[in-house]
């Protein structure tokens, strides 16, 4: 806030700058009271132990789910996930749906970590002009097959041996 004075004295000048302070504090309580007041609403009544747990859940479309049972939310148990190898984004999807994919999993990321946290993956999306060889793994890295796109890869979901089926897409390259 710029404050313009014309003429006066020096101590006009200085009342005129506490002035605008003092309506500038205002204006800020006037602006954060009713936020302190809300803070204040969500506070307990009491200082007792409060036995009951609120744990708050966030899914990877921002949904967000809460539960008053006094335990934490037990995550899915992993069953697959597909891991992108290279340095390019790849379409993934966890659910049989319309389209190609859910979302992109970006470069040297996998779909059980950050940014999708997803417990299953169940398929991954070539682009056209792509080509990309997908591996698996039964004790070791295995060469699965070689997709030329535009193609929607489902993977397999057991592997034999395996309790988690594990599948790696690499070199990603034009054809």
């Amino acid at each position: 806030m710029t404050v313009r004075t014309t003429g006066g004295t020096p101590q006009d000048k200085e009342r005129g700058t506490m002035r605008t302070t003092k309506v500038l504090a205002r204006r800020l309580v006037m602006l954060f009271l009713p936020v302190v007041a809300a803070i204040s609403l969500v506070a307990p009544a009491s200082a007792e132990s409060n036995t009951s747990t609120r744990w708050l859940t966030v899914g990877t479309d921002g949904s967000v789910s809460a539960a008053d049972t006094g335990s934490p939310v037990t995550p899915l148990a992993l069953t697959s996930y597909i891991s992108n190898e290279n340095a390019t984004g790849i379409g993934v999807s966890k659910d049989n749906v319309a389209g190609n994919y859910q979302a992109i999993l970006p470069g040297h990321r996998r779909t059980d970590g950050t940014p999708l946290y997803w417990s299953r993956a169940l398929s991954f999306y070539i682009g056209v002009g792509y080509c990309a060889d997908a591996y698996y793994w039964a004790g070791a890295w295995r060469f699965g097959a070689a997709f030329r796109g535009p193609l929607e890869v489902f993977t397999d979901q057991t592997i034999p041996g395996e309790t988690v089926a594990r599948w790696a897409v690499r070199y990603i390259r034009r054809c």
